[in-house]
């Protein structure tokens, strides 16, 4: 079966000397494709088979993978690919979207959308690479943040941020983030583990992150502005994705590790 779809590579592999393989998340989900010669420098598919491009792919399909005979580049994203830290970004975003999307025609379009919105807002984020006393512009390590938040949600493994995951009382001063509750805590339920002893970890999250953490779980890409927090709000943010991401919905990155390798060897 021919057919054409747009779609955005989310991993490409080298086979043979000169043929690629490549993974393409498309609006109904993910297909894998042999492209033949791609490699070769004057093929008319190398373009297409980069991580992160987006295009019009013509393929056939009968049995198994797919063959990739045409692409009409859309947009190269060549950024994502020319600067070391927005390419390791961009690299672990591809393995996310890989633990949520299902091989089409199962998968979902909203799942392709909020790929898309990532990788845009990855590519032209302002404030990028840069801090001051005023704290980050969209940033990589920012939009990473909100596409965890987004990814946790879609998988069903996001509590309500804005309210104790143990009484549902709204969080109006902050809270703690409770690996054992899967969510955030009030003052009066921390209060209480505290009086009686409890030895229970958490993260103290200041006054404003739990909406913050909310908003980028459910505000759609194009109505988020230009997203600023402090150096410390982003690392503790880091934190409560990472375990809650570990812990509630099994998701363990190599390129998640490599990423905060990077950030380390930075500071």
């Amino acid at each position: 079966m021919n057919y054409n779809t747009e779609a955005v590579v989310v991993r490409a592999t080298a086979y043979g000397e000169t043929h690629t393989i490549v993974n393409l998340l498309t609006p109904s989900g993910i297909v894998a494709a042999m492209a033949r010669g791609a490699k070769k420098p004057q093929s008319r598919l190398s373009a297409g088979v980069q991580l992160c491009v987006r295009g019009m792919y013509a393929l056939y399909q009968n049995r198994g993978m797919g063959q990739l005979n045409q692409v009409e580049v859309l947009d190269a994203r060549r950024t994502l690919r020319e600067d070391l830290e927005r390419a390791a970004y961009a690299a672990y975003f591809c393995e996310l979207v890989g633990a949520v999307a299902e091989e089409r025609p199962h998968g979902s379009s909203a799942v392709y959308t909020q790929f898309n919105g990532a990788l845009d807002r990855l590519t032209r984020g302002s404030g990028y690479g840069q801090s001051d006393a005023t704290g980050y512009g969209t940033a990589p390590a920012i939009v990473a943040r909100i596409w965890e938040a987004k990814v946790l949600r879609m998988l069903g493994a996001s509590p309500t941020w804005t309210r104790c995951a143990r009484c549902g009382a709204e969080l109006v001063q902050g809270g703690w983030y409770s690996p054992e509750e899967g969510g955030c805590v009030c003052g009066s339920c921390k209060t209480a583990d505290d009086a009686a002893g409890s030895r229970r970890q958490g993260i103290a999250l200041q006054r404003a992150l739990p909406r913050v953490l909310e908003s980028f779980s459910v505000i759609p890409w194009e109505r988020l502005g230009d997203v600023r927090l402090t150096a410390q709000s982003v690392r503790t943010l880091d934190n409560v994705l990472r375990t809650q991401m570990f812990d509630y919905a099994g998701l363990s990155l190599k390129s998640r590790e490599i990423l905060q390798s990077l950030t380390e060897w930075e500071n």
